[in-house]
């Protein structure tokens, strides 16, 4: 449902550090996303996308459970992340996100959202609170 993807290298000089975070897929669609403490985001799924999160700044609860035929089977997963941290959820798994402190985001999708007929699909609103 959800898998975390390791750096898969560091380099360190005088000049700094950088970090690779990514370096497989084809990814269609890149965006930047900042959130308020306190807010959810997400309740959705995905059909046929996967999405990527490399998270730059604070704290996020992600809530994760697969779908079959729209409504969600198998027990929920939620795992905290933070800074640092990059992980892609399947299509067909419904994700939402606590955000615990103020956060910034970076999200990859393998295809982009269309306007009109985004691969966006809503689950009932008591996804959490089950």
């Amino acid at each position: 449902m959800i898998r975390f993807i390791d750096h898969y290298f560091t380099a360190t000089d005088a000049r700094g550090c950088i970090t690779g975070l990514v370096n497989f897929g084809e990814w269609r669609e890149i965006n930047l996303i900042r959130s308020d403490a306190g807010v959810t985001r997400g309740n959705h799924y995905h059909k046929t996308t996967e999405e990527g999160f490399i998270i730059i700044e604070g704290c996020i609860d992600v809530v994760v459970q697969s779908v079959r035929e729209g409504t969600t089977v198998g027990d929920k997963q939620m795992m905290r992340v933070k800074a640092d941290q990059v992980f892609i959820i399947e299509a067909m798994v419904c994700h939402e996100f606590i955000v615990y402190q103020p956060s910034v985001w970076i999200n990859f999708l393998s295809r982009a959202m269309e306007p009109g007929n985004p691969d966006i699909h809503r689950l009932d609103a008591s996804f959490l609170r089950d």
